[in-house]
Formats: structure tokens, sequence, C-alpha cells
């Protein structure tokens, strides 16, 4: 068939023994990625496939047909279907960002979700062609580097784009050629944020200057996609030589450092502004130091530049529900589980995932901070029960995992009793912290 080419779904990396889990939202897009997957299933080509679709609560009676048109299509072909609904316009005010950005956290947090909980190996996204023609107008706007450029790549992490080198011209004739509806998102019409901007007023500009204006541009991102990973491999390199000696990375060729620097930094949370500040710190003297934008501290001493939080900052990372996310000294991954394996190390804790009480966050240890330590009636500073453990007050920094109601779980020491795992407890919640 048309929608993906051997070699395609070859560079998607799935094995016929991996599940396949496709985000359907009932539009063209989706409905031609979840037919095609079907059919590979069929031909024996994956072993599972499934699909899940997530009501935003925005488009009230137009959401509510969408997800009843998905569920109706995957009844039809005997594909097991989940869904759910979440309000994204509160999630976005509550966040401070706008509803596009809470709308794809939320679907790719619903998604990862449900890829755990069925133990499956790979998300299918529906991303084509002219999405990523507009993904690469989008990055260049901002100003981005060869990296973000590159656009969508056809497998990221557990995340594949199998139509990514489709027009949505192919996708639509491949849909009518069935004779099979799809849904058609209303606000994909509507120019107020920047990528439906950029579809329904720019691109038809550029058009009138080269008619395959959207084929050229994905082409060039996956050419740009091609240098990016080329320059990745030797900053890889790079950092397994320097680590993070000073005079090593002053050594090397600037656009190298700079990768460098991002794989120090290891998250995304960080800006060009970031990368500027630690690269110039580098020509600094012995104690220097400076703040990034996401309250990290990067100082130099004799050898080598450092990066952590100064004692007593305070510090608030957002934590997915499944996930993982960097943090000073390791890194914490959350993930739900449906039994837990009790007893576990210090740095592991299950918890009561229907207890937990809105946002969760990592943060350091805070002066005043109190829990009731699992098997325990009443709470205790937490200061007091390092004390009794003889924790040194050097070694205090670990993180401290919190809801909006006060804290879950201590890493290094034990969960808030609240939380604990019973014979009633339906949703079991996995954390754990892996120490660099």
């Amino acid at each position: 068939m048309f929608v993906w080419t051997d070699s395609t779904w070859a560079a998607c990396g799935v094995s016929e023994s991996n599940g396949v889990l496709a985000a359907l939202s009932g539009g063209a897009d989706s409905v031609a990625l979840l037919l095609g997957l079907y059919e590979l299933q069929k031909n024996g080509r994956i072993a599972r496939l499934e699909a899940a679709h997530l009501h935003h609560g925005i488009r009230e009676a137009e959401a509510d047909e969408d997800e009843a048109f998905a569920k109706a299509l995957c009844g039809s072909l005997g594909i097991p279907f989940r869904s759910e609904r979440i309000d994204v316009p509160a999630l976005a005010a509550r966040d401070g960002i706008s509803v596009e950005l809470a709308a794809r956290n939320a679907r790719y947090a619903f998604l990862e979700r449900v890829r755990c909980e069925r133990g499956l190996d790979v998300i299918a996204l529906g991303h084509h062609r002219d999405d990523q023609a507009e993904t690469l107008l989008m990055h260049l706007l901002r100003g981005s580097g060869t990296d973000g450029l590159g656009g969508m790549r056809l497998r990221t992490g557990n995340r594949i784009r199998p139509l990514l080198r489709t027009g949505k011209d192919e996708i639509l004739a491949y849909l009518n050629e069935r004779g099979q509806p799809y849904r058609t998102d209303s606000t994909n019409f509507v120019r107020d944020a920047t990528r439906n901007m950029i579809r329904l007023s720019v691109m038809p500009a550029l058009e009138t200057v080269n008619p395959s204006a959207k084929k050229a541009l994905a082409g060039a991102a996956e050419r740009i996609a091609e240098d990016a990973d080329f320059f990745a491999r030797l900053a890889d390199a790079a950092y397994a030589e320097c680590g993070t000696n000073r005079e090593r990375l002053c050594a090397l060729d600037r656009p190298i450092r700079l990768r460098v620097l991002k794989r120090i930094l290891n998250s995304a949370d960080y800006t060009s502004s970031d990368l500027n500040r630690m690269d110039a710190l580098l020509n600094g003297q012995t104690g220097d130091m400076a703040t990034l934008s996401n309250g990290m501290t990067v100082w130099l001493d004799a050898e080598c530049l450092r990066i952590g939080l100064p004692e007593q900052k305070r510090c608030r990372i957002p934590l997915p529900e499944c996930g993982s996310v960097r943090i000073p000294g390791g890194t914490l991954t959350a993930i739900e589980v449906q039994h837990a394996s009790i007893p576990c190390g210090p740095n592991d804790a299950y918890a009561d995932a229907d207890r937990i009480e809105g946002q969760t966050f990592v943060r350091t240890p805070e002066p005043g901070d109190r829990f009731t330590p699992l098997g325990m009636q009443n709470s205790r500073l937490l200061s007091d029960c390092l004390t009794d453990r003889k924790v040194p007050r050097f070694l205090r920094n670990m993180p401290v995992i919190c809801d909006e109601r006060g804290i879950l779980f201590v890493a290094g020491y034990t969960i808030d009793e609240r939380v604990r795992v019973t014979s009633q407890t339906k949703r079991i919640r996995h954390y754990h912290y892996e120490e660099d």
C-alpha cells in the first residue's frame, strides 16, 4: 500500500514481535495510520495493535462525536480501544501555558501511560510530510539550530511516525479510494495558533513561489536531520573523551562543544542563552558560577565544570505520571504497574496512585518539611528523620517527590503513609531514582 514503503517501515524499527499503540483522533491522518497498521497486523508484520483516543474537553459535542467515531471504527476492525477525557483548558490555565501546548503534553502523557499499562512497545503517531514542512518553518522562526531544523524523526524513543514521508494529498486520496470516512477538527481552521497560521497563511504563499514547497521543506528537514545526527555522533565521542573537564571542553570546536554542554545538562529544560552562559563560563576563574533559567547553578572548580543545585535553593521540576525526568544527580522515573514489588530498595517506592493529589513534582528538601514515614501514625520533621538515620548534612540534598498536598517519597528513605499500597489499592505508581 502507498502509506509507507518497506524502507520507511524499517526505519521505524518495529519488528514482528512488537505491539503498537495507535494514536487515533479520528482525523484523516490517524485513520489512515490505523488502517495501515491494521494491514501490517493482518500480514504478520506486527504482533499486536491497539488504539487510544484522548478527549481534550475543548470542542464539546464535536469532540464527543470524534470519540464515538474512533470507538466505532476500532470496534468494526476488532482493535482494542481506550479513551479518556481531560480538561485541557483547565490544565493550560493551571500551568500558565497555551492550550495547544497543554493538549500536546496531556496527549503524550496519556499515550505513554496506556502504552505502559497495555505492555505495548511503541506509540504510532499520524504526523505526515506536510506536518514536517510546517515544523521546519516553526523551528526556523524560533531561531533553532540544526537539531531543531531536522524536525520530526521516523522514530524518537518509543514513538514512531510511519506517515512522515507521505503527503496529505496522498492520505486523502487513499481514504477516498477506500470510501473511508473520517472526522475534521474545526479548530484546524482557526488562526489562533502558530502552526495553524503557518498552514493557512504562510504555506499557501510559499506555494505561489514553489508549488512543491511542502515536499521541498520536508526534504530539507530530512537532510538537515542527517547532518544533525552526524554532529551528534561527534558530540557523543567528544563527551566520552572530555566529560566535564574544562580544559578539554575549551579545546573543542564551538559547534561540538555546545552539543557536549547539552549532554552535560542532560535535560530538555534549558535555553540557548543557558548554553551560551555555560560556554562563556568555561573561560572564567575557579569559583565562578552562573544561574541557568531552570534554577540550576553551574560553577567551575580547578578542573571541571560542575552543575547542580545550591544548598537550600528551592527547585520544583514537574514529574510526569508516566515517564522520566532528569534532575541534578540522577534521573527520576514514574510508571504505573500492576503489582508492587515489596520490599524494595531505598530508591524505589510504590504508591497508591488514587491517593496522589494534583500535579506531582520533585524538589530538594526545604526547612520545615514534614511527612508521615511509612508505618507511622504521626508526622515528623524530615530533618529529624534524617538525623535519626545519621545522614550527614552534605548528603541531604536528595530528591523529594511531592504532590499538591505534600511529600510522597523521599528518595533513599521512604514514602508517606497516606499513599501506602493496600489491599484496596486499584492503581499503583512506581517511582525509581537512578543516581548518576
